[in-house]
């Protein structure tokens, strides 16, 4: 039997995209991420993003100038990434975007749990999802 790991949090989600500036650009206009910093380390690449308190967003450019597509769903790969929102906001949140051109598509996943999706700029498949007070019974 393994012994559980001291792990406190999911720390960082790191994007290859292809044009590292447009795209701290479009997460900083979009969703509200801020620049970040770690003693040490230069900016870019990484490029960092904080996404919330102890969140980041690290940005790194494609390891060759021939992009390949973004995985689709029958590819064994990263399917979204999710940041959490306030539940009582998602209507307010999708008007927002949707008033900045995003196109959004809402999903319910059940009575109290909605995701609102959205694509960055190279593609990947972005999930802004909030849940009610007491949705999760296990």
């Amino acid at each position: 039997m393994a012994s559980s790991l001291p792990i406190e949090a999911l720390d960082h989600v790191a994007l290859t995209v292809s044009d590292p500036q447009r795209s701290m650009r479009w997460y900083e206009t979009m969703l509200g991420f801020k620049p970040a910093a770690m003693e040490g380390l230069q900016q870019g690449p990484p490029f960092l993003l904080r996404v919330a308190e102890g969140n980041y967003l690290n940005l790194f450019p494609a390891d060759s100038a021939e992009l390949k597509p973004v995985p689709d769903h029958s590819t064994v790969a990263m399917r979204h990434v999710a940041f959490r929102i306030t539940y009582a906001c998602l209507d307010d949140v999708q008007k927002k975007l949707e008033s900045q051109g995003l196109a959004i598509t809402a999903f319910d996943y059940g009575p109290r749990c909605r995701a609102l999706f959205l694509s960055d700029p190279d593609g990947h498949q972005i999930e802004l999802i909030g849940y009610a007070e007491g949705v999760f019974t296990a």
